[in-house]
């Protein structure tokens, strides 16, 4: 009896969990599925249907609002295929394709110490650009010509690579770089054409000759060459006085701008006759085939310079017995002394030989010249010696050998210039001028027909009176 009753309570609780447990699990399952199912057709209809939401409209509305700026522009996009279309054709040498710029024109001047590769590379070009321009012009530009100063230009196409490169070496040259129908960069130089002009200038001393020259319209370069052909003869800095005159014929080497006709100086090219009047006396100088001679035909070279530099004033004369300013005791003085400021370039006061070259003591930094005819020179005292020198090698007169200073036994910065005869020292002034040989016997009447021209040429040169 106790066992059926326990198992008849177990089958009556067992039924109502049943009855709890199954009905209401169907229904919920089916709403799950209808939510699901509504929420993938609002989906399909957002993203895929719909005309202003979906994925498609949208990325067309994001299409039409992209910045112009953003979008390459037309030539630019060609070149690009164009570069791409050349890099990979048959037969076209492997090389790396120049980087593309902005298009436009670059203006600018060569600085100190700069190269080519640094002019190219501070102008924006990249490596491959640079290099691309450098290799166009080897052979055709000498790079070491490069000095600062110098203008260039660059121009970028349409297509924004280099056009043009354009470097204007001087007055008279300007070497370029051009991008020919080839596509690639191709170096000439441009040399423009120059021609000798005859010109006669004079004038009348007021001041200096320097200032005397630049009255006359000519160019201070021409001092230098009038001053050179007198410097056997004059020293422009104590025998010029206010009233001398000049006169001088001389080539000038011009080429014509293309503006208004006019002609620009680009070099003075030789002084073909010369006259310099004055309280010294008068000094005349004619060029005949390969040197200057006087009117009477002897050779305006002579002995030794007037001076070996640009100096001041004479600061001690040749004496046998001078009180030495340094050591306060009698010495013989046994040259010239000419002040003048340190670095005053001094020249060789004849061709000769360097016979040495170095520090000799009390005579400082000196310079010893060997000459023809028993002579020797020496320059003391010098700041420092001339570069690209040595011993034994042999220099033209009026090379510059030196530079004044005050080195070893001086007070302050000159030049002594000592001159021997023989093997002893001798006071320079008084030395006896030696010329050069003379107009040949053989071409004394061409000489005189040249000269005869050249005088009837200096006399006609026209100088304004003296104020006084």
């Amino acid at each position: 009896m106790v066992t059926r009753r326990k198992t008849a309570r177990k089958k009556r609780s067992a039924r109502p969990l049943g009855n709890l447990g199954g009905p209401p699990a169907r229904r919920t399952g089916g709403w799950v599925a209808l939510v699901l199912g509504v929420l993938v057709v609002v989906n399909l209809y957002v993203f895929v249907w719909d005309k202003h939401t979906s994925v498609g409209a949208i990325k067309r509305e994001a299409d039409r609002a992209t910045p112009t700026a953003m979008v390459p522009s037309r030539p630019l996009e060609e070149a690009r295929v164009r570069a791409a279309q050349v890099a990979t054709a048959p037969g076209t040498p492997a090389q790396v394709a120049a980087p593309i710029g902005p298009p436009g024109v670059i203006d600018g001047k060569v600085g100190r110490s700069d190269t080519l590769g640094r002019v190219l590379k501070k102008s924006g070009l990249s490596a491959a650009e640079a290099d691309e321009v450098i290799r166009s012009l080897s052979g055709v530009f000498d790079f070491k010509t490069m000095r600062a100063g110098q203008t260039y230009r660059i121009e970028r196409g349409p297509d924004g690579r280099v056009k043009t490169f354009e470097l204007v070496v001087s007055k008279v040259q300007t070497v370029r770089a051009e991008r020919g129908p080839s596509g690639q960069l191709v170096g000439k130089a441009d040399n423009s054409q120059t021609r000798l002009e005859l010109r006669s200038v004079g004038g009348r001393i007021d001041s200096s000759l320097y200032a005397a020259i630049k009255a006359a319209g000519e160019s201070p370069a021409l001092v230098d060459f009038f001053v050179d052909v007198f410097a056997y003869d004059l020293d422009f800095y104590n025998d010029t006085h206010d009233g001398d005159t000049f006169r001088v014929v001389v080539q000038a080497q011009v080429h014509d701008t293309g503006t208004g006709g006019a002609a620009e100086l680009v070099r003075y090219h030789r002084i073909l006759a010369a006259e310099y009047a004055g309280k010294a006396g008068t000094f005349r100088t004619f060029w005949f085939r390969d040197g200057y001679f006087t009117d009477k035909g002897e050779s305006s070279e002579q002995t030794l310079l007037k001076t070996p530099l640009k100096f001041e004033r004479v600061s001690s004369g040749f004496d046998r017995a001078r009180m030495h300013p340094v050591l306060h005791t009698v010495r013989a003085h046994l040259g010239i002394d000419y002040a003048a400021p340190t670095g005053t370039p001094v020249w060789a006061a004849a061709s000769g030989v360097i016979e040495s070259r170095g520090d000799a003591g009390g005579a400082g930094n000196m310079v010893l010249l060997k000459h023809d005819g028993g002579i020797e020179t020496a320059y003391m005292h010098l700041s420092k010696f001339a570069d690209g020198q040595k011993v034994g090698q042999r220099v033209a007169a009026k090379t510059v050998i030196g530079y004044v200073g005050a080195t070893g036994l001086a007070t302050g910065p000159h030049l002594h210039f000592g001159v021997k005869q023989n093997g002893a020292f001798i006071d320079p002034t008084k030395l006896a001028p030696v010329r050069a040989r003379a107009v040949p016997a053989k071409d004394a009447d061409a000489f005189k027909a040249d000269v005869g021209k050249l005088r009837s040429q200096l006399a006609a040169i026209a100088v304004a009176k003296s104020a006084t």
